[in-house]
């Protein structure tokens, strides 16, 4: 029984999010880390010192540390987490996957335009941003995972590009509101991909969907 106790909890601290590991250099103010291989870097946060961005913060394509360039593909989890001070933030074109968490409780966000690249965005990753108003979802994701966008009380319009949402995974909860009243809310879809749409989880989320 103690054996089992112990690898339960043993596989629940690999399932939950962990909090991102400490940066390796700060650029500009942005703080990065590097993938284990040395290939891309990854925008993180500042660590044990608690949220650090604010205002409008512009993510450069590339990063430079010791005399290597390194191409940015990534927000790593956390990196944005609970900075209600942040009003903008401007995605290079090499951004592929936002992590967990990584903008959540961003209360000050109200727009977003994601990157045309970007495949997937992952757990919690924008949960909690009330002030996000408007979000333009661009036609290469694969994959918006639980709780994405849960609780995005402010949200209005989803401006989706995917033009076959059943070829995507729309994770469980990932537009999901407490009070459950999604008729203020209205999901623009790529013209002929309507009647889909409505057939598909995403109608669940949106009170209307109308096609651009």
């Amino acid at each position: 029984m103690k054996h089992l106790i112990t690898t339960s909890f043993l596989l629940l601290a690999m399932w939950l999010p962990q909090k991102a590991a400490a940066y390796e250099f700060e650029i500009g103010g942005i703080y990065f880390m590097t993938d284990m291989w040395g290939e891309y870097a990854m925008v993180c946060d500042k660590g044990e010192d608690g949220p650090s961005y604010s205002g409008k913060v512009t993510i450069p394509a590339e990063v430079t540390h010791d005399d290597t360039t390194y191409p940015v593909i990534r927000i790593n989890a956390y990196a944005f987490s609970n900075c209600a001070g942040l009003t903008g933030v401007t995605f290079p074109a090499s951004v592929a996957v936002i992590n967990d968490h990584a903008f959540e409780n961003c209360t000050s966000l109200t727009t977003l335009q994601l990157p045309d690249v970007l495949e997937e965005i992952e757990t919690a990753a924008f949960e909690g941003c009330s002030g996000l108003t408007q979000v333009k979802i661009p036609a290469g994701v694969k994959e918006i995972k639980m709780w994405a966008f849960q609780n995005c009380t402010g949200l209005t319009d989803v401006y989706c590009f995917i033009n076959a949402p059943y070829e995507m995974t729309l994770g469980y909860n990932a537009f999901y509101l407490e009070s459950e009243d999604y008729s203020s809310r209205t999901l623009h879809v790529p013209a002929g991909t309507a009647d889909v749409y409505h057939d598909s989880d995403w109608n669940d989320y949106f009170g209307k969907i109308v096609e651009m």
